[in-house]
């Protein structure tokens, strides 16, 4: 049995495969970027940077981590040929200024424990600086040993409440 949520995505899925026309697209994205950003459900990358389905791989993961986002970014640049990515964090994410042993204790009440060395050693990877962290990601992709030096990594910051992007990182 379907919850209502299943329900009401099967009808949303059934209407956009009646004039679905994106049948053959390659695997490579066609612009050859990456963006990395975060899984805000208030962020929509397609909408709000302009690209079409197949144009440009997209990785969400909490907070836009390059150290979370690595192995796809990598495996895009070189299977696929991306020669740009673009690092896109945003304001008021909610893994800003949150100490990571909150994240812990609330992880251990909702699994009704006292301790937990599986909770204790989960990586959260907040940040306390929006600025700071953007750069830091950066250059972690940029120096990564596996990186490719051709590929630019660039960093920029989403405002959630006026939707403008800003190059952080050139």
């Amino acid at each position: 049995m379907s919850t209502p949520f299943e329900s009401q995505i099967l009808e949303a899925n059934a209407k956009y495969a009646s004039t679905y026309k994106h049948s053959g697209l390659e695997c490579p994205p066609l612009k050859h970027a990456v963006i990395v950003t975060c899984m805000d459900c208030r962020l929509d990358p397609k909408s709000a940077y302009g690209f079409e389905l197949g144009e440009v791989t997209t990785i969400r993961n909490a907070g836009a981590s390059a150290r979370d986002a690595a192995r796809s970014a990598l495996l895009t640049t070189h299977v696929l040929g991306a020669e740009e990515v673009l690092l896109i964090k945003h304001t008021r994410c909610g893994l800003l200024g949150v100490p990571t042993n909150a994240v812990h204790d609330i992880m251990k009440k909702n699994l009704g424990l006292a301790e937990s060395k599986d909770v204790d050693n989960f990586e959260v990877l907040t940040f306390h600086d929006l600025e700071a962290s953007t750069r830091e990601e950066v250059e972690y992709l940029r120096n990564h040993p596996l990186s490719l030096s051709k590929v630019r990594v660039t960093g920029w910051i989403h405002d959630t409440d006026t939707g403008v992007l800003k190059k952080i990182v050139a």
